[in-house]
């Protein structure tokens, strides 16, 4: 079973990962994929000053850190590839004075930097002069294996060449990339029933935002994430129960 910081650190990969992979389909489909955060007009903006082709340098990299974040096996090069350029927005979002976007940014790079953190101990031959045995395993470990990573990179790919083509392509190949995400993560065994249920719901979301203007889609959104944030607060009171009630029942077998 996860402790409680493995599945949080799950979560924030997944939430991390639609943020940006979804942000960089959206500038590369001119507003045509639902997302979170904007500007998916960066290229017309940026073209004006002779800088096309650095906004669309910026969109093929948040969809590679998000695909990255997604198929768990390369999701640590993902936070690390993240850093920069959470960094680099938050930078513009400050020099532009733009109202309330620094604080949602800045959200977001502390969201990134737990995940470095999570993973520290693969950081720290870089300061070690001597050889170091490498880091233990972490339990998310287990949703590396198998051939669902490569799908998902390989399916977030496609959504973004389909960009050049077809906007409903792209939504197509783009649903089969969260879809194929929520399948690396709930395969595992070591989810509890509940666990599995934000994890649906999380893939949902994205799901609701990709559809977001089918009628009725939003306010389904909203009820569903209110729904997954209350379920997030129980599954961590009744997980950090476990290990009192544990020690408990040892002192009373004594």
């Amino acid at each position: 079973m996860l402790r409680n910081k493995d599945f949080l650190v799950l979560l924030i990969r997944l939430f991390l990962g639609y943020v940006f992979f979804s942000a960089g389909i959206c500038k590369l489909t001119h507003g045509n994929f639902g997302q979170l955060i904007g500007p998916p007009w960066l290229e017309e903006a940026l073209a004006k000053h002779g800088l096309g082709l650095f906004a669309q340098v910026v969109a093929v990299c948040q969809v590679i850190i998000g695909a990255l974040l997604f198929s768990q096996r390369f999701s640590l090069l993902g936070a690390v590839m993240l850093v920069p350029m959470n960094i680099s927005i938050l930078a513009v979002t400050v020099s532009q004075n733009w109202t309330g976007t620094p604080y949602v940014n800045t959200v977001f790079l502390l969201l990134n930097l737990s995940l470095l953190l999570y993973e520290s101990k693969r950081f720290w031959f870089l300061f070690s002069p001597e050889v170091m045995m490498p880091a233990e395993p972490t339990p998310l470990e287990q949703f590396r294996s198998g051939k669902l990573p490569w799908a998902i990179l390989a399916a977030a790919l496609s959504t973004m060449v389909s960009t050049q083509f077809s906007y409903d392509m792209t939504n197509g190949f783009g649903l089969l990339t969260f879809g194929l995400t929520g399948a690396c993560a709930l395969l595992p065994p070591s989810l509890s029933r509940l666990e599995k249920v934000m994890v649906v719901q999380a893939i949902a979301n994205m799901f609701l935002m990709t559809l977001g203007k089918i009628s009725g889609a939003l306010p389904v959104l909203a009820v569903n994430s209110g729904i997954l944030l209350v379920l997030l607060l129980v599954n961590l009171w009744l997980t950090s129960r476990k290990p009192v009630a544990a020690s408990a029942l040892h002192a009373a077998a004594k």
